[in-house]
């Protein structure tokens, strides 16, 4: 059998390649483009505020993982048959996006603040231990890597292993869509209640300085882009899950158009949905600087109140003249 490694253009099929076809230059650069904007919006707002430190760090590790998995896939457009370029872009495409959900998690403690936490099916203190599933799910998927690429030969490319390997990573990612589902159900509960609410009171929960107000355009916003980030991980995490069942070497590993649209189509718009709507501009952690006094009393006294919620609209005139409804809404 001819090496692999002494493959060129004019002397093997580029089926016989690890990736099984050409990788687009285009859709490489793409995405290695799309990801280095979303690191630096990332990078920008920490700087700039020095608050989300967690989410910011948790969605820059993604990015820096998916710019080197996108790198060196780039790089093996000229040789398609490097089988290290091929494991090294692989591994960090894999892996990439565990964190951009550990990023998601964080966030959703002051999110349901905001929407009322009397809406959440579970204390909100729980959400964040999610993140541990996808730690478990982290560590299996590089054991799963470890293993898969262990054998790896420049002559004859993936090795036997990979067929132990790969059911061990589709395992570690199985459970991440297990966190991903569980998270969507859950919150899924919370918008329908404060939906439900909303559309009955004309608020969704009681601000001990606003009373009962409605919420604002920008955090609606927020929320719709979190749960698009969300369900585009779970897409995705099901099709890895498929592909990596199945094996590296399956048809379906090697079909370019389903990489391309069910991983870094989706993991892009989870990292550009995050980034448009980072937590530092739609959810600046439950409190908004003070903004001064004015001329009426009551309102300059709202207004240089620490504790007013970025999440929802200022009052209204009649509000503030007459101080919050004191009727809650019923349980929903």
């Amino acid at each position: 059998m001819k090496s692999i490694a002494s493959c060129d253009w004019d002397t093997c099929p580029v089926a016989a390649s690890p990736y099984g076809y050409p990788p687009s230059s285009a859709a490489s650069a793409l995405f290695l483009i799309i990801h280095i904007g979303a690191l630096i919006a990332c990078l920008s707002y920490t700087l700039q505020t020095r608050r989300w430190l967690r989410f910011s760090t948790s969605v820059s590790i993604a990015c820096l993982f998916e710019i080197a998995g996108y790198g060196v896939r780039l790089a093996s457009v000229s040789d398609p048959w490097n089988v290290f370029l091929y494991a090294t872009s692989t591994s960090f495409i894999i892996v990439a996006p565990a964190f951009v959900s550990v990023g998601v998690y964080l966030t959703v403690p002051e999110t349901i603040a905001i929407l009322g936490v009397e809406h959440s099916p579970i204390d909100t203190k729980h959400y964040p231990r999610l993140i541990w599933i996808d730690a478990v799910g982290f560590i299996i998927q590089a054991g799963g890597i470890v293993v898969s690429f262990s054998d790896i030969s420049a002559h004859t490319g993936l090795g036997p292993r990979a067929l132990i390997g790969n059911p061990i990573i589709a395992g570690g990612l199985a459970l991440q869509a297990l966190s991903l589902i569980s998270f969507i159900a859950l919150f899924g509960i919370v918008l329908f209640r404060a939906a439900v609410a909303q559309a009955k009171f004309g608020h969704t929960t009681f601000h001990s300085v606003h009373g009962f107000v409605p919420m604002a355009h920008r955090f609606k916003f927020f929320v719709t882009m979190l749960l698009i980030s969300v369900m585009c991980l779970f897409a995705r995490a099901i099709y890895q899950t498929l592909i990596l069942a199945s094996g590296l070497k399956s048809w379906n590993a090697k079909n370019q158009a389903l990489f391309a649209g069910f991983d870094g189509f989706l993991v892009a718009e989870a990292a550009i949905g995050l980034m448009i709507a980072h937590p530092v501009i739609f959810l600046r952690n439950g409190i908004e600087k003070k903004l001064g006094s004015g001329s009426d009393p009551d309102l300059a006294k709202e207004r240089t109140s620490p504790y007013r919620i970025e999440g929802y609209c200022s009052p209204s005139a009649d509000e503030q003249s007459t101080g919050p409804r004191q009727t809650p809404p019923s349980s929903v």
